[in-house]
Formats: structure tokens, C-alpha cells, sequence
């Protein structure tokens, strides 16, 4: 197993707050102490005038994952309020767990979370931005392929249906191919893409962060970036409340300011920090010095949904309704509970 294969079993932990003991963060009960190890760091942040008393929130983390910004939110957390995150492996878990009430924040994109809405609908709100970018389409570097076009009559590797195909079908389709027609689709799954793009079974895949980086700084990928040239943009994950906490005002502000912050200090205006995603992928995570610093350049924390946020979530399903993915087109405007977002 690579050191950028999905875990369950070695994770870190995080600090619990106050007087209240570290949360470890380990699925199978995993005692790794270098993994383990709490963020400490902190910067200072407004909090609400409530205190929480004690409240033990949970809220959704994929392992070793570049959208984390959660595992910080207890730095920046109101008098009395515990954050508890939860590993989680797929969007769907995540917004079954919302709906169950086992979870009470949880980060997902736009693919199932739309196609849930245009058909069962979906009761789980957006309340803020979580993060951008983190998909990537990366080619071999000796097959002379530079562009989206240089891919007709490649074998290119996919992942089961979501963002990353819908990407890649778009950007093909705007220089004239299609997959299955004018490009062989693999399917491989995310942690196999590395090793088949390495042996040259495929000409280039459509994968996730930090895998793509890890071809890149291989020397064995290049990095193919119209796949941001969609109308879906760099939009990755938002951050969705569960419906039982739709009407908590206070927890709503609270969540939305501490995502606000969290983001904020990996990503300062839009430009990522050195320091805290150094510490979080080299010091926690343990990759590599070589790829932490090149996913720099293709992910992010952000905390504002905005009208251009909301122009993508748009896109994405106009997108998804072209491909023939849904039937029905849901108002997005029905996903949002922005009202506590802060303003600024």
C-alpha cells in the first residue's frame, strides 16, 4: 500500500478543545502517535456570544484527503462546542449519514448530491464552500499528448461515474470526441491509476488529489488543466448541515464562521499557505516534501458560495443534464441555507 492509498486504519487525531481530551481520528482503533498528533497552531478567531456547553457536533472527513479543512475547525470554535470527525468513504455515505442524523455536517460535490435532488430530492442544505479543484487529468509524458485533443484514439483511465467523467466528457466534448468513440475509457479505480498509467496499460487517466500530483512529480504524468474549462469550473466540495440542524441558527453561524477560518489559514485570499499545508500533508499525512509542494497548485480551502459558486453548482447540472445523467434539472436555489454564511 502507497502512502497516498486511502486508510482506515492510521489517521490523526484531533484536539477536542478546552479541557476535553484529544478526539483520535482512527476507524479500526489505530494508535499511531505520529498520525496522531493534534494541529497546534491557532489562529485567533471571532466566535458567536453563545457558549455550546459542552455540545459534541460530528462532521464528515475523507482520510488523507486535500479538502480537511474540518479537522481545524476546533481551533477556531466557539466557547463549549466539540467538533468530532467522522472517516468517510463516498458521497453517498455521507449524505445518508445527513439524513440519519449520524452526521451533523458533511462535506460532497455536485454530482450525487444533484442527481439525489432531481429525483428523491434532498433534504440536506449547503451553507457554505468547503473546497476547489482536487481532480486532475494526467497523460504519459512520452506519448506526446499536451492537450484534451491529443487524447483521440488513447486509452484513457476513469473512475466509476461522477465529477471526474462528467469533467472529462465535457472537455472532450468541446474539442469534438467522445469517450467509447473517439477514446477507450479504462475503468480503474483512483488508488490503481498511478500504477497503469506507470506500466503504460493507458495513455492518461482522469483521477483525484494527491494521486495526479504523485504521476506528475514521478516524472511519468503531465498535468492537462482543461478539465477546469467546463462550466462546472474548479467548484470540488461544498459543505451541507443536516436537516436536523436546518432550524439551530447558532450552530448554523457558528459551523459557516469556523469553516470561514479554518479555510482562511490554509488559503488566505484565495493563495495557499505554505506553512499549515505543509504541516497538514508532510508532518500529518506523510507525504512526500516533492508532492506536497506540487498540489499546491491544483487544490485549495475555500468558505464563501457566492453567485459565481452558484453558477458552477448551475453548470454542473445543466452539464449532467446534456449527458443524459438526470431527466429533470433541480432548482439550486432549493439546495442553499446561506443565511448564515458570514459576509466577509
Amino acid at each position: 500500500m502507497t502512502d497516498l492509498e486511502v486508510s482506515r486504519r492510521r489517521f490523526l487525531g484531533l484536539a477536542a478543545g478546552g479541557a476535553a481530551a484529544a478526539a483520535l481520528l482512527a476507524a479500526c482503533g489505530s494508535d499511531d502517535s505520529k498520525n496522531a498528533a493534534a494541529p497546534t497552531t491557532t489562529v485567533p478567531a471571532k466566535a458567536p456570544v453563545k457558549d455550546f456547553g459542552g455540545k459534541t457536533i460530528t462532521t464528515a472527513v475523507y482520510a488523507k484527503n486535500h479538502a480537511s479543512s474540518m479537522l481545524y475547525w476546533q481551533q477556531f470554535a466557539p466557547p463549549g462546542l466539540i467538533i468530532k470527525p467522522v472517516i468517510v468513504t463516498a458521497a453517498a455515505e455521507i449524505s445518508r449519514l445527513l439524513v440519519t442524523g449520524d452526521l451533523d455536517f458533511g462535506l460532497m460535490g455536485y454530482y450525487n448530491t444533484i442527481i439525489e435532488a432531481s429525483t428523491s430530492g434532498i433534504p440536506s442544505r449547503i451553507i457554505c464552500m468547503c473546497s476547489r479543484q482536487g481532480i486532475g487529468l494526467i497523460a504519459r509524458s512520452d506519448r506526446g499528448i499536451k492537450t484534451v485533443a491529443d487524447l483521440k484514439g488513447k486509452k484513457v483511465a476513469v473512475p466509476p461515474p461522477g465529477v471526474q467523467v462528467l469533467a472529462l466528457t465535457a472537455a472532450l466534448d468541446k474539442v469534438g470526441l467522445k469517450l467509447d468513440r473517439d477514446v477507450t475509457a479504462v475503468p480503474v479505480a483512483f488508488a490503481d491509476q498511478p500504477a497503469v498509467l506507470e506500466r503504460g496499460d493507458v495513455d492518461a487517466y482522469m483521477g483525484t488529489e494527491p494521486l495526479c500530483t504523485q504521476s506528475v512529480v514521478s516524472g511519468r504524468g503531465i498535468r492537462i488543466n482543461e478539465v477546469y474549462g467546463t462550466p462546472a469550473g474548479d467548484i470540488n466540495t461544498a459543505m451541507w448541515a443536516a436537516p436536523k440542524n436546518l432550524k439551530d441558527a447558532d450552530l448554523l453561524t457558528a459551523v459557516a464562521k469556523m469553516q470561514r477560518d479554518a479555510a482562511e489559514y490554509f488559503t488566505p485570499n484565495g493563495v495557499n499557505a505554505a506553512d499549515p499545508w505543509h504541516k497538514l500533508l508532510v508532518d500529518q499525512f506523510e507525504y512526500s516534501e516533492a508532492v506536497y509542494k506540487a498540489v499546491l497548485d491544483n487544490v485549495g480551502a475555500v468558505w464563501k458560495f457566492d453567485q459565481a459558486r452558484k453558477a458552477q453548482f448551475e453548470g454542473a447540472a445543466d452539464m449532467m443534464l446534456a449527458q443524459g445523467i438526470i431527466t429533470t434539472k433541480p432548482k439550486i436555489d432549493d439546495l442553499l441555507l446561506l443565511d448564515y454564511q458570514p459576509k466577509s
